[in-house]
Order: C-alpha cells, then sequence, then structure tokens
C-alpha cells in the first residue's frame, strides 16, 4: 500500500490556509538567501533577547509585590531664596 501525498493546498482556500503557504514560502525563500550559520546566531540572538526580557519582568513584578520599607520617605526641607 502506497503512502499517499500529503495535499499542499486547501481545497477551500480559506485564508488561514493561504496565510500558512505564504508564511512558509516565505521561510523557503529566506533559507535560500540566507546561509544556515546567520540563521542560527539570529535565533541564538533572539532566544537571549527573550530571556533579557523574561527577568526584566520578573524584576519587575517582584518589585510590586515587595511590601514598602517604613523610613524611606525624606521629609521636606526649606529653602531660602535670596
Amino acid at each position: 500500500m502506497a503512502k499517499e501525498a500529503k495535499q499542499t493546498t486547501c481545497p477551500h482556500r480559506c485564508p488561514l490556509c493561504a496565510l500558512y503557504e505564504a508564511q512558509e514560502a516565505f521561510r523557503e525563500g529566506i533559507s535560500e538567501c540566507v546561509p544556515h550559520e546567520v540563521s542560527s546566531h539570529l535565533n541564538r540572538a533572539g532566544r537571549e533577547l527573550f530571556l533579557a526580557l523574561r527577568a526584566l519582568l520578573d524584576k519587575g513584578l517582584e518589585t510590586l509585590t515587595e511590601e514598602p520599607k517604613p523610613g524611606t520617605r525624606r521629609k521636606a526641607q526649606r529653602i531660602k531664596v535670596e
């Protein structure tokens, strides 16, 4: 029994399938133009950027959940202006 070929186009031509096909064609075109080393380097750089953003958001959420420390507020000072 032979394996059937996978149908590459949607018989209904729905917009989601057309978008997916365009994305795949774009990806194939990019992979032909850009060397593998460059694409793997860009993928790693994107991952590092994502991890840095995640650490920044974690730190921000951590500071939001901390209770404020007492005594950190400064008192008002009078300044004479001549």
